[in-house]
């Protein structure tokens, strides 16, 4: 049943993704009952609210997470693509013992392939009950991140980056995606958030929840080890210079110590069953070394944030409210600021060193961070703007002249990244039903189907279909010559230029595409191809610049 999913259009998700824009527009205008008189000299002349009715932000936090659980609802049910399907076949059908004592390569997020068993067994076998956990954590990332955002900021900053977090079109489809990279967002936001509090309030329990979130990050992600260093390493900077006054502080060495060795014995207690495992598969280099390079995870993630952003114009402005926002944090809090973006060096670091390769998809857990530095510039520069457009000076009428500038700039990204949502719900990860259905409806009962690369292991492993897998132009001629006219199903062009640069020579040949059936997944469209039996050569509708690697695997 679950393997017949045929990635359906789903009209009314557009509708909603609409809706959910106005939505959010109108839901903003909440705020300014609530909003602020006054200006907080620890923000350096930043704007900040008032205190508010005590229910009026959890009133706001609870509508928040509702409306980033309905977004994550609309789809979760579509058809899975690749890594989903390895994670699928080769971990999460296997009983919990197995999985808890295997680590057959990187599909394996163990913490969330555990929680995946335990949903298929008691829901049973669907793309929804399969990415049910990845979901869960992508809801609980809202609030999280509300609460972390209050060691550093303001309510209003706090609210509005948990608006954004939940009307994110990348954590919209990494919470449809049946892997761990929701999971490890959630325990770095928390896990950053007890590193803050453990060092304004340096109580053992602290430290001891960041140990334990900083594990389960770790257990769900290995990516989380740089999280944890580029903690270590702003501690013993704190250790070696002087805070600014008010700043976060280590008031005794050995609390914050404690908690990172904790997190290390943690982490090494859950992966003990498979550790050699682990060890033997990340001692040695990717084979995909000088493919996914750093320059080309750069520009795929570009790729991604023009998505998000609704065009390339909206990167550029949100990269000039990053600016500010980053530059506002350093002047606040040089402990807030390294919090922020060590991690993501850390990471670029460590990921080049261990394998040589790099995927966008590494630096998903940022995106809390990301956010909340988005925000600070949009109110930044609405304050500014403000001031340049008013002129007033009293201070009450120039703070609500500010917040209301600052917010309506953030209303703007909120707004363009809902609308990004109807490409999310437009098309499933990579479209492998239809493509099935559209080569049994188009070929005569004589003539052959192949396929070229991983897609035959979809077809083979999840679909059923008896597709033989052609890895050489040998093989390819062989069924040529049965005198029939052979479909072709492939994907990811750039991987096979890689590792069959032949049978790719051959295919753009000799094979005109078809039909595209595309997705949302970078570079992830599925290829069919139809090629005649006497291997005269003909026109390829490929380009070669067309094709790219995955983003988000």
């Amino acid at each position: 049943m679950m393997a017949r999913q045929s990635g359906r259009r789903y009209g009314f998700r557009n509708v909603a993704a609409i809706g959910v824009a106005c939505y959010v527009t109108r839901g903003l205008s909440s705020l300014r009952p609530w909003c602020a008189v006054h200006r907080d000299s620890a923000n350096r002349g930043i704007p900040v609210e008032g205190k508010a009715a005590t229910w009026v932000p959890w009133v706001a936090l609870a509508a928040l997470t509702a409306l980033a659980a309905v977004l994550r609802v609309i789809g979760l049910n579509s058809g899975l693509w690749l890594d989903e399907i390895l994670t699928l076949i080769e971990t999460v059908r296997r009983p919990i013992w197995t999985i808890l004592t295997s680590f057959p390569g990187e599909t394996q997020h163990m913490l969330f392939s555990l929680l995946a068993r335990i949903s298929v067994v008691m829901l049973g076998e669907h793309p929804w009950s399969l990415r049910l956990p990845a979901m869960l954590f992508g809801v609980a990332a809202v609030p999280a991140l509300y609460f972390f955002a209050r060691e550093l900021t303001s309510q209003r900053e706090a609210l509005l980056g948990a608006g954004l977090m939940a009307v994110s079109y990348h954590g919209v489809w990494f919470s449809q995606d049946a892997r761990g990279y929701t999971g490890m967002l959630f325990c770095t936001i928390l896990c950053s958030m007890f590193l803050l509090r453990g060092l304004r309030n340096p109580a053992w329990s602290n430290w001891l929840w960041y140990a334990i979130t900083a594990a389960l990050g770790a257990y769900t992600h290995l990516t989380m080890v740089f999280v944890v260093a580029s903690h270590a390493v702003i501690c013993a900077w704190l250790l070696l210079i002087q805070p600014k006054k008010g700043d976060f502080k280590v008031s005794d060495w050995k609390r914050p110590a404690a908690g990172v060795a904790l997190a290390g014995l943690f982490t090494l207690l859950l992966y003990s069953p498979i550790l050699l495992q682990v060890h033997q598969i990340f001692s040695k280099p990717s084979h995909l070394v000088g493919v996914s390079t750093p320059v080309w995870a750069f520009w795929e993630a570009l790729r991604g944030l023009r998505i998000g952003f609704g065009a390339g114009a909206g990167v550029v402005v949100a990269g000039i409210f990053f600016a500010v926002g980053l530059w506002s944090y350093w002047r606040r809090s040089g402990v807030a600021a390294a919090v922020l973006v060590l991690p993501g060096m850390f990471t670029a670091a460590g990921t080049v060193l261990a394998r040589g390769t790099m995927y966008p998809r590494f630096y998903f857990y940022l995106l809390g961070f990301g956010i909340l530095i988005l925000v600070r510039g949009a109110m930044r520069l609405g304050a500014t703007a403000a001031d340049v457009v008013s002129g007033t000076t009293d201070g009450e009428q120039r703070t609500r002249r500010e917040l209301a500038w600052g917010t309506a700039l953030t209303a703007v990204i909120l707004v363009l990244s809902a609308v990004s949502l109807l490409r999310n719900y437009q098309y499933p990860k990579q479209d492998f039903g239809s493509a099935m259905q559209f080569v049994e409806q188009q070929r005569e009962p004589n003539e052959p189907v192949v396929t070229a690369g991983k897609i035959g292991y979809v077809y083979q492993e999840y679909y059923g279909q008896p597709w033989p897998q052609v890895q050489t132009p040998g093989d390819l001629d062989g069924v040529r010559k049965q005198g029939h006219d052979v479909w072709l199903l492939y994907m990811f062009p750039m991987y096979l230029d890689h590792d069959a640069p032949a049978l790719m020579s051959e295919i753009r040949r000799d094979c005109p595409t078809t039909k595209v059936f595309k997705g949302t997944l970078g570079g992830g469209d599925v290829f069919v191809c139809k090629m005649q039996p006497d291997g005269k050569e003909v026109g390829s509708d490929l380009p070669t610049d067309r094709v790219v690697l995955p983003a988000d695997r």
